[in-house]
């Protein structure tokens, strides 16, 4: 299992566990504690959908992300494009294939 499938796997026990939180805060009637559970719900649906949206996991450096976040706050973009960026540069060292700037998905 990956690091970002277990991720989601706890997310979505997390988001049932606080789904019978709130049923059962519910039943009992106590409104508070179903305000509670339901913020919580929401907040770790949310959390799910971002995790599931955002790029591919990839381990890096802790020096190559320093770096990253250095060169975005100097450059004033984001650090996903100076990654992009870093790694097409890369790949076409490699391959001798022109390098594509665009930030795209094209490979």
């Amino acid at each position: 299992m990956t690091p970002t499938s277990a991720t989601r796997a706890l997310l979505v026990v997390m988001i049932a566990v606080a789904g019978v939180g709130a049923l059962d805060a519910g039943r009992a009637g106590s409104w508070d504690q179903v305000v509670i559970f339901t913020a919580l719900l929401v907040g770790l649906a949310a959390l799910l959908v971002r995790t599931s949206l955002r790029r591919p996991l990839v381990p890096i450096r802790a020096d190559l992300v320093r770096w990253m976040g250095r060169r975005a706050a100097v450059s004033g973009e984001g650090v996903g494009a100076v990654a992009d960026r870093a790694v097409a540069a890369y790949r076409s060292g490699l391959t001798g294939e022109e390098c594509d700037h665009r930030g795209d998905d094209a490979a």
